[in-house]
């Protein structure tokens, strides 16, 4: 008689145990998440990784971004608009690059924030915490746009990054 109770609490448990646990798991590989603080986009043959403008509490930043195109490009101009609290577009942003227009070449990565390119930018509404809306330019592919976060150049991560011209 118990050997009978015990094969039926185990042909009732095991079957329910499983359930209840499927139904409460959240495995990490069904939530999509991007590692780093900026966004990713891409367009054609080129890919940009980890877009995000570094700022101060001055309005002063620098766009930072790793890039890498599949097919020679050239990267000829950098834009943007950061947003108001409110949502609305604040003053466009004033871009004082170097090393613009930059050549790419094939499967080479290119870091925003490193020579030879190097995008300063500044507005009075370029605010850490807020995002910003950023344009690349590239000859051949056309214009990659995205909503970018704007964050602290007081943070420890971006400590070697000077921002402003």
């Amino acid at each position: 008689m118990a050997g009978m109770l015990r094969r039926f609490c185990v042909t009732l448990c095991v079957p329910l145990a499983l359930a209840l646990t499927g139904c409460v798991a959240e495995f990490q590989t069904l939530q999509p998440y991007t590692p780093g603080e900026g966004v990713n986009q891409q367009l054609g043959q080129v890919k940009v990784r980890n877009l995000m403008v570094v700022a101060d509490t001055s309005g002063q930043g620098v766009i930072s971004a790793s890039v890498i195109t599949y097919e020679d490009d050239t990267l000829t101009a950098v834009a943007g608009t950061p947003q108001k609290s409110d949502g609305t577009a604040g003053s466009p942003l004033v871009v004082t690059s170097t090393g613009l227009p930059l050549a790419m070449p094939v499967n080479t990565l290119i870091l925003l924030t490193n020579a030879p390119v190097r995008v300063a930018v500044t507005s009075p509404d370029l605010v850490p915490g807020m995002l910003a809306e950023i344009t690349l330019s590239f000859a051949k592919a056309g214009e990659v746009k995205a909503l970018a976060p704007v964050v602290s150049s007081s943070e420890p991560e971006y400590a070697g990054i000077t921002v402003g011209s």
